[in-house]
């Protein structure tokens, strides 16, 4: 247990749950985590995790902003064996991999100290809808993960061996999120585009997007240059598919043209980076500590997704740095953003191609999409307007909670 922060008198306190451990907060999921926990500067915060490596275990976060960490180690041999064992019955994989009785131990420790909890996605809400204690909670679902598993299904590549467990996992995933805000006060998801296709029209179902945190991410619109940027975990399926993708069905096309290079920005598994070295024109950042520096020479952002849920970071990555998006058809469809004006959407590899030979050549219009594009994330996705939104909500929540245990005057 580490001390964080002030303990401040009467400060309610909320209990976070983690199915991986936040720091050093690189992948997306994680970062929007934390962002939303800043929200909360008025209450003491706990975090509970599981852990994967030793290194995870060890490592002490110095932004203050917990009050307490706890953590439980989870190896990853277990989590398979989790898995092989769940593989007869209808239990979603994305559960049985993060099981431990020792998190759920530890989860009926901690809740009854604390006024209120929150989930970060299933993988760990199981937890509360389980606990022998009840607290007001909140499940941060965040996306369908359903909906990008039936996407890999039907996506042209995918093995049959990979198709086969997409489509198991989906059907069991699918009914599972559908159910599971029922045990909560509020779900968040990060797109009307997930809840539509989860059928989820209760009141207690929330849209928090995913900000941006523009001081992060400076503004530098119009930059010329001869090099593609592709932002992402590599460490994630999705995104090594959609690289992969890019560089087998666009990218040819784009240099046959131009001597264009690609640089794929973001943390990179040691083999995975070996692989897409092999393509002509490629380089690799790795894990990097600002995404900002280390775009230099960048006149392009592509989001080649083929499968995928929710709001796709690396566009709002790149329109907040003034880099123009040009994006598939999936990429779009967690945002609000208009084709043509705010990035540019492609339909198929040929037009990626010319869209981002286009810009290339044009100045005018990469500055054009640049400046559209930052206009856009400052009105739809800037971390203090939905901070605002957040503190409205906990409070209400806990709020509500107080007033349902409070004793009535009979009528």
């Amino acid at each position: 247990m580490e001390l964080q922060s002030k303990v401040a008198a009467n400060r309610p306190r909320l209990l976070v749950l983690a199915p991986r451990f936040p720091y050093v907060a690189l992948a997306g999921g994680t970062l929007v985590l934390l962002n939303i926990l800043k929200a909360l500067p008025d209450w003491d915060l706990t975090l509970l995790s599981l852990c994967n490596t030793q290194e995870e275990m060890e490592y002490e976060p110095c932004d203050g902003l917990f009050r307490e960490i706890h953590k439980v180690y989870l190896p990853k041999w277990h989590s398979l064996r989790n898995v092989l064992r769940a593989l007869p019955g209808r239990t979603p994989l994305q559960l049985a991999f993060y099981r431990s009785a020792a998190f759920r131990r530890k989860v009926d420790e901690l809740l009854p100290q604390h006024d209120a909890a929150l989930a970060h996605l299933i993988r760990s809400g199981q937890y509360l809808q389980a606990a022998s204690t009840k607290r007001p909670s909140v499940l941060l679902m965040s996306d369908a993960i359903s909906m990008a598993y039936k996407t890999m299904t039907q996506v042209q590549g995918t093995s049959a061996l990979w198709r086969r467990v997409y489509r198991i996992e989906f059907d069991r995933l699918f009914r599972y999120e559908q159910t599971a805000p029922q045990n909560f006060n509020q779900t968040w998801l990060h797109s009307e585009r997930d809840r539509r296709f989860l059928g989820l029209d209760s009141p207690s179902i929330k849209i928090v997007p995913v900000g941006i945190d523009l001081d992060e991410f400076p503004f530098r619109p119009g930059a010329s240059g001869d090099v593609v940027g592709f932002i992402g975990n590599m460490a994630f399926a999705l995104n090594q598919d959609a690289c992969l993708h890019f560089l087998k069905d666009i990218f040819p096309a784009v240099r046959s043209h131009q001597n264009i290079r690609l640089r794929v920005i973001g943390v990179c598994p040691p083999a995975f980076a070996k692989k897409l070295l092999e393509y002509p024109g490629v380089e690799v950042t790795g894990r990097v500590a600002r995404i900002a520096d280390s775009t230099s020479e960048v006149f392009c952002g592509i989001c080649p997704v083929r499968g995928g849920s929710g709001t796709q970071n690396k566009i709002l990555n790149y329109q907040a740095l003034g880099i123009p998006c040009v994006t598939s058809r999936v990429g779009l469809e967690g945002l609000t953003a208009m084709d043509g004006a705010d990035l540019l959407v492609y339909n198929d590899p040929a037009e990626a191609a010319d869209l981002i030979l286009k810009l290339h050549a044009d100045a005018n219009l990469r500055e054009q999409i640049a400046c559209a594009g930052r206009r856009y994330v400052e009105r739809n996705h800037d971390w203090r307007a939905i901070h605002e939104n957040i503190r409205r909500e906990i409070d209400s929540i806990v709020a509500g909670a107080r007033h349902d245990q409070e004793p009535h005057p009979a009528s």
